[in-house]
């Protein structure tokens, strides 16, 4: 059973830069992705992960490529970790989905939670989704397991790990190709780093 979980977001994508909704599009790396999976890859790398997960989606598996080459590794890519399904809002920004669906959306970006998104993945179906992928992480034979996934997913998987309200609010929010942490020892389930970006600023050295 996996003892340590080690989380990170994709890296940047235009979608990302741009401020859209990117759910089950197949967006790729941009040029600054690129850059931050390169540097991300040497400090996942410190925790030795004997597997790499990934989701099916081009960004989750681009990032995951320069870890897999560090450490000779073929990533597992599953459609279990793939980031929640927005509906309608995929490819918009806020402000183009307040114009083309103004009946449903707001001008100002509200509590997600308290609105229905048309088309979007069901909650409880998420759920479920989230608490399968996290069962494959804990049942790995490897003592360290690495995952590359997606804001929304990685957000409601911790959720998930720690045992809080997955009803909400979701607390935690996570910057492209940063690092958390989770710890799974005896029983007792931690959070021993969050969001750290000190890789992506050059102040890591491997």
């Amino acid at each position: 059973m996996a003892e340590l979980i080690v989380l990170a977001r994709h890296g940047q994508t235009a979608s990302n830069a741009e401020g859209r909704f990117q759910g089950f599009l197949d967006i790729p790396l941009n040029e600054e992705g690129k850059r931050q999976a390169q540097k991300l890859a040497s400090l996942i790398a410190q925790y030795q992960p004997g597997r790499i997960f990934t989701s099916d989606l081009t960004r989750s598996k681009e990032t995951a490529r320069p870890l897999a080459a560090l450490l000779g590794l073929k990533p597992v890519a599953d459609p279990v970790f793939r980031e929640y399904s927005w509906g309608v809002l995929e490819g918009l920004t806020w402000a183009e989905a307040a114009v083309r669906y103004p009946a449903i959306f707001p001008a100002r970006q509200p509590d997600l939670r308290t609105i229905e998104i048309p088309e979007a993945e069901p909650l409880a179906a998420f759920r479920k989704r989230v608490q399968a992928g996290l069962s494959l992480l804990l049942s790995a034979e490897e003592t360290s397991v690495a995952l590359i996934s997606h804001g929304r997913y990685l957000n409601a998987l911790m959720v998930e790990f720690l045992g809080l309200d997955f009803n909400g609010p979701w607390p935690f929010t996570f910057a492209s190709a940063a690092v958390s942490v989770l710890q799974n020892s005896r029983g007792r389930r931690r959070l021993l780093c969050f969001n750290e970006k000190c890789h992506l600023k050059g102040d890591f050295h491997a």
